[in-house]
Formats: structure tokens, C-alpha cells, sequence
């Protein structure tokens, strides 16, 4: 993990912040501006295996900017904030993640930042603006207590509380899946987990996929979870796919050659089906007549 609080994320309000190794580069391409927004600078650390490089995140105009410092060199990305796919958020314990991933000179590419679950405050605001822009979500100056999740309060209380959380302000929910942990029967005496808790939520303006992290027990997964968010505009088609034992594959495709896969039990064949058609029914390869 970050060794100590130098290493941490932090904001970089304005251009005498933006760290000198990216100074350069950053005025050669967009000429001094002062006119980013939401700017992020993650420095360099490990967490155990994974060892990062110095980041930089901003957005600019209509484009979110990455600048990673690699050895010899500035590697940078811009998406045209309409290209991009879908955008991830993980937080296991203290390793938190933000992916992008979209499409740019028609290659679908992804950028991934990582940083100190602590500052994850310094994300949020970065996460809402992008999902705002993408989406064209009109927020609401009154805040709504959204009731559509309180039957998981016994169910999971936790997915609960991430889905309430999930949906911004300004969004209207019109579906949504839960599916608790799967485990199956493992030599004679033992089962394993095939898949863990997952919930998929369809609103007026985005499909959101929450899950908890894939590790080979539910004990490991109790710190964290995975959120993704999806526009609506940039799902190809949903399918359902029946496995020999019984379960239930809902896949979504989207743009950029992506696919995303959630195992149901057969018991919710009826929901899963109703989801799918609502789905393809706003899906861009609308196979609903």
C-alpha cells in the first residue's frame, strides 16, 4: 500500500500546481491554459505487485486529459468526453481505481489511475462531471431520497447503500436485478463460489453494473466493490445465455468492442428477460421488434 501520505492522490487547482514533470508537455499541447477542470495528480507508488507511475488527470474543454509519466517519455491519452465507453470506480480496502475506457482514432483503449481509498472525496466530483457530460443528465437543485432499493435493506444492506449512492441526482430508475452469491458444489462435501453478490440497475440515462470484487471466497470480498457505468446510447445489445447447469448469463454489449457478463440463478429467468427487453429496447442494435 502508499507508504505515507506524500503519495497520496491530491487536487491540482490551478497551472503553477501541475507537477513539473508534466509541465512541459502540458504546454506544448494546450499553450498555459488555465482553463482545465476537475485536475488530479497521482504520484508514483506500489501496492505490493502493482507498482504505478506518476499521473495526471484533468478535464479540458470536452475532452478528459492522462499523462503518465513512463520511463523516458510522457504517454498521453485525451478522449473526447462523447467517445468514452464506460467509466469504472473500484475500491478494495485502501487500492481504489478509476478506469476510463473509450474509443480514440478507432481504437478502444483504457486508462487507469489508482489511488488511496482516503482521498477518495477528491474523485467523486471528477466521476459525477464525466457521468453529467456523457449522459446529458440534467441534476436536480432538490435532493431526492431514492427509495427504489429499500427492499435489498434485509437483503444487503450494503448493495443497498451503493445503489442508492450510485444513481446521481436527476436520474430516474426504471429496473434493476440483484443477484446475492452463488456457490456450487465443490468434490462431495464442499462448495465454491461461482460468482459474487452483483447488482445491475437500468435508469432513464445510464446502465450501472455494481459488483463485488471476483475473489474465490465471499470473505474476501466483504471491503469493497465495483462500480460501472454505462450510457445507454453506447449499448450494442443484451442477450441471455443458458449455461448447462441451470444458470443464467445476462451479456451486454457495448461500443468499442466491449462485453459485460452477470450469472443469475435460473429462479430469476422472468426478470432477467424483462431486463433484456428494456434494454435492447434503448440498445442501438435494437433487436425487439
Amino acid at each position: 500500500m502508499p507508504s505515507d501520505i506524500d503519495s497520496w492522490a491530491r487536487n491540482v487547482r490551478d497551472y503553477s500546481e501541475i507537477p513539473e514533470i508534466f509541465k512541459s508537455y502540458y504546454d506544448e499541447n494546450f499553450g498555459k491554459s488555465t482553463q482545465f477542470l476537475n485536475a488530479v495528480y497521482a504520484p508514483a507508488d506500489s501496492w505490493g505487485r502493482r507498482k504505478t507511475n506518476d499521473k495526471f488527470m484533468f478535464l479540458y474543454e470536452n475532452e478528459v486529459v492522462f499523462f503518465e509519466k513512463m520511463k523516458n517519455s510522457i504517454n498521453a491519452v485525451s478522449y473526447p468526453i462523447e467517445n468514452i465507453n464506460y467509466i469504472e470506480n473500484g475500491s478494495i480496502l485502501l487500492y481504489s481505481w478509476l478506469k476510463i475506457n473509450g474509443n480514440i482514432e478507432d481504437e478502444t483503449r483504457s486508462f487507469v489511475l489508482e489511488y488511496n481509498t482516503v482521498v477518495e472525496n477528491i474523485f467523486k466530483p471528477i466521476i459525477e462531471k464525466l457521468r453529467i457530460l456523457l449522459c446529458d443528465i440534467e441534476m436536480s437543485n432538490k435532493e431526492g431520497e431514492i427509495n427504489d432499493f429499500d427492499c435489498l435493506r434485509d437483503v444487503n444492506y450494503k448493495f443497498m447503500n451503493y445503489a442508492k449512492k450510485a444513481v446521481l441526482n436527476g436520474e430516474k430508475v426504471i429496473d434493476f436485478l440483484y443477484q446475492v452469491d452463488i456457490k456450487v458444489p465443490y468434490f462431495k462435501f464442499f462448495k465454491k463460489l461461482k460468482s459474487t453478490s452483483h447488482m445491475i440497475i437500468f435508469t432513464n440515462k445510464e446502465l450501472i453494473i455494481l459488483e463485488e470484487e471476483s475473489v474465490k471466497s465471499t470473505k474476501d470480498a466483504k471491503y469493497g466493490g465495483i462500480w460501472i457505468y454505462i450510457p445507454l446510447y453506447k449499448i450494442l445489445s443484451a442477450c441471455i445465455d443458458k449455461e448447462e447447469n441451470g444458470f443464467l448469463n445476462l451479456v451486454i454489449n457495448i461500443s468499442g468492442s466491449n462485453t459485460f457478463k452477470s450469472t443469475f440463478e435460473h429462479s430469476k429467468k422472468e426478470e432477467i428477460e424483462q431486463l433484456a427487453e428494456r434494454i435492447n429496447k434503448v440498445a442501438r442494435y435494437n433487436i425487439v421488434s
